[in-house]
């Protein structure tokens, strides 16, 4: 499977109720609500269709790839707290992912951290360009399955990365293969066959004290 990948990002804060991390000032914050003066990538391509509708940044991917976008002159980010809205607009449910990527180097030197509308998410890293999954496809009640929102939040602390959706932590892992990097969204289309539509909203980063 290909990967695209362009310059954007932004951000937007959430208490997380239950957590031992206390956030700090917001770093950087994007709520999508102006197309005219968002430094994000818009315009359609032969993969991918990226566009500003009803204050969320739209993705729709129309091959068997992953985008990620993400600013580039916002970051990079170390220690921090990391917040994005999810919505799955449209695509086959087991087919379809969006999430974050954060402490970004490059297109191929990411953490990645996905959800699908089937109710499953998963975490993973390109590392000079070579996939490696860190935590497999895993179901969670949790997540909000169908057409539905959900709310992503990663605290990535020196090596540990913990990883909440919709305010239930999902899991906690420890990786050093990144220590700081920029924060951007992905969406990743399974088929060439079905089109996968994801928009994202209230993207925030926050320091940790």
């Amino acid at each position: 499977m290909k990967r695209v990948g362009l310059g954007v990002l932004c951000v937007v804060v959430v208490l997380i109720s239950g957590c031992s991390l206390f956030q700090s000032g917001i770093l950087y914050q994007e709520t999508w609500s102006d197309p005219n003066t968002t430094a994000w990538t818009i315009g359609n391509t032969d993969y991918a269709n990226k566009w500003i509708e009803g204050g969320r940044y739209q993705v729709l991917v129309k091959q068997a790839t992953s985008v990620l976008y993400w600013n580039g002159d916002k970051g990079p980010f170390g220690n921090a707290q990391i917040d994005l809205d999810v919505r799955h607009e449209a695509g086959t449910d087991n087919l379809s992912t969006g999430g974050v990527v954060f402490r970004l180097g490059d297109i191929n030197n990411t953490y990645a951290f996905e959800v699908s509308p089937a109710g499953t998410y998963r975490v993973g890293k390109w590392v000079a360009d070579v996939w490696t999954t860190i935590v497999a496809w895993t179901s969670s009640p949790a997540i909000h399955t169908g057409m539905g929102d959900n709310h992503l939040t990663v605290i990535a602390d020196g090596t540990s990365l913990t990883l909440l959706i919709n305010q239930t932590q999902v899991t906690e892992l420890a990786d050093s293969s990144f220590s700081s990097g920029r924060v951007g969204v992905i969406v990743t289309a399974f088929s060439g066959d079905v089109d996968v539509h994801e928009s994202f909203d209230n993207l925030t980063v926050r320091e940790l004290k």
